[in-house]
């Protein structure tokens, strides 16, 4: 069971007082897909998941958190355009200005997190082209985590894998390939092994569609 608690929050930014619909409790039935997007009920939460003022537009996990520095993001051309771009879904929008305020901080762990929503977001749209370039996106700011030696998830080679997935759906084939092989070299646990040979295996067939985690763990 899913449910939400309607919470008054007060922006940071601009100090607008605002109410914001909070998950509270949620569950899932079934498998999460290769780049960890759970199964309903948590599938259908994500407009809880960013907060949006409506009187200047900061999106963030936490609005009420507020830092010098977002504001010349916030008041640039390029955000406030971003926010009502009618290309994208509103919550699609609001996780990609989401990204834009971590690139303010160097975050590219939180942007690419961001970005990797969107395209969730997009996917559910069915607007391949745009999903795609949200995808790709993340796959770069990812590597940029990765490219400093550092690491976005807890468990030991899921960064790689998630990264993998971000760059073959987008079709990125040869980066993935070389990913993997740096990724197994350092020997995952077991299952985030069993998973990247997976990975490999789709990679081969030029495979570019969306799988479950239960897919990569069949004969388990």
């Amino acid at each position: 069971m899913t449910t939400f608690l309607e919470i008054a929050i007060t922006c940071g930014a601009c100090a607008h007082a605002f109410k914001h619909k909070a998950l509270t409790s949620t569950n899932t039935f079934g498998s999460p897909d290769l780049d960890t997007r759970p199964a309903e009920m948590q599938r259908s939460t994500m407009d809880t998941w960013i907060a949006r003022c409506p009187a200047c537009g900061y999106c963030s996990k936490d609005v009420q958190e507020y830092e010098s520095q977002f504001a010349v993001v916030i008041q640039s051309p390029k955000y406030q355009a971003q926010l009502i771009d009618s290309r994208y879904p509103e919550l699609t929008n609001t996780f990609i200005c989401a990204a834009m305020i971590a690139e303010a901080c160097d975050n590219s762990a939180d942007s690419g997190w961001a970005w990797l929503h969107a395209a969730w977001t997009l996917d559910d749209t069915k607007n391949k082209k745009l999903a795609r370039e949200a995808r790709s996106t993340a796959a770069d700011r990812f590597l940029a985590v990765l490219g400093r030696g550092e690491q976005f998830s807890e468990q030991d080679g899921a960064s790689e894998l998630i990264t993998v997935e971000c760059l073959r759906r987008v079709g990125r084939m040869e980066e993935a390939l070389k990913l993997i092989h740096s990724a197994n070299r350092a020997s995952p646990p077991d299952v985030i092994e069993e998973i990247l040979n997976y990975e490999l295996e789709l990679i081969e067939s030029g495979d570019k569609k969306n799988h479950l985690i239960q897919d990569a763990l069949k004969n388990k």
